[in-house]
């Protein structure tokens, strides 16, 4: 016998389900914009080693890492690498994981190279951060890689956290940084600052060595160089995150909210229990800090929230 039958039937139950399910997608109404084909222009990249400044003679390059866009700007940001002023380098994993969370974020993260000690000392590096983000805010980058030149902030961890956080004391009308996170910044170099708490004697070394000074006792840019010192009301607001028991004493990023809070600049504390340091503070904790004050900061004007 032939089961034609049994197949009409079955072609009538699948055309019925199809016309079930053509009618709740009329129902729907269009497509999310945002997942929708072609809403996004501009494809989420990575373009490394573009150099940005060239200082002496020393050619200073940055990995940017782009997020997805549409036809609009997005906010940027600068990272600075930690590595004990001496060493460290832009493509180290800790800035890899923070440039790739901050791109999947929807914020454009330029990790930067900058001179290092003991060959050149502050305000050397310092001068070459805020040199990067000169460099990211002139129109040739908004028309490159789609930045808001007025919606930039710089994030550092460890001897780049001191970097963003000096930088940051600087005034941000002039300097355009508009947010500084600083993941265990040494914020006073001073012969009391570097003996707050249990500060290691390779931190004493390291800040020396930046410093260009033999000895704590003499140094005499261990004040201009301490952002906890030269902090004004013009200064950057700045998210400040420390561990508990760390290398970098928490007493530094105690005495630096001290200090922001004194000329009303605005400013978060944040400590992690332990012994986390420099990127591995980053916990599923922390990243929302992190990003919550990056959005507020970086929001574009006139964005609600």
């Amino acid at each position: 016998m032939t089961p034609a039958p049994t197949v009409r039937v079955a072609w009538r139950a699948v055309a019925g389900a199809l016309a079930v399910a053509a009618g709740l997608a009329a129902c729907a109404g269009p497509p999310d914009p945002v997942l929708a084909v072609g809403a996004y222009e501009h494809p989420a990249s990575i373009e490394r080693d573009v150099t940005y400044a060239a200082p002496d003679d020393v050619p200073l390059a940055l990995d940017a890492y782009l997020p997805r866009r549409g036809e609009g700007t997005v906010p940027a940001v600068v990272l600075v690498h930690g590595g004990a002023f001496v060493g460290g380098s832009k493509d180290s994993a800790g800035m890899v994981g923070v440039a790739r969370r901050l791109q999947d974020h929807g914020i454009a993260a330029f990790a930067v190279s900058y001179r290092l000690a003991p060959e050149h000392t502050y305000p050397a590096p310092v001068d070459d951060v805020a040199a990067a983000v000169a460099w990211l805010r002139d129109p040739a980058q908004q028309t490159a890689y789609g930045v808001d030149p007025e919606r930039v902030g710089v994030l550092g961890t460890s001897a780049g956290a001191t970097l963003a956080l000096t930088l940051g004391t600087r005034p941000a009308a002039e300097t355009g940084v508009k947010a500084v996170v600083a993941l265990s910044a040494a914020t006073l170099l001073t012969a009391d600052g570097l003996s707050l708490g249990t500060t290691a004697p390779e931190e004493v070394r390291a800040a020396l060595a930046y410093l260009g000074c033999p000895e704590v006792d003499a140094c005499p840019v261990g004040e201009p160089a301490s952002p906890a010192l030269t902090v004004t009301p013009a200064s950057s607001p700045a998210l400040l995150v420390n561990g508990t028991v760390e290398s970098i004493p928490l007493p530094h990023a105690e005495r630096m909210s001290q200090s922001l809070a004194a000329a009303g600049v605005t400013h978060e504390l944040v400590t992690v229990e332990g012994d986390a340091h420099g990127a591995h503070l980053l916990d599923e904790t922390v990243w929302p800090r992190v990003l919550g004050f990056l959005d507020t900061r970086l929001a574009a004007p006139g964005a609600a929230g």
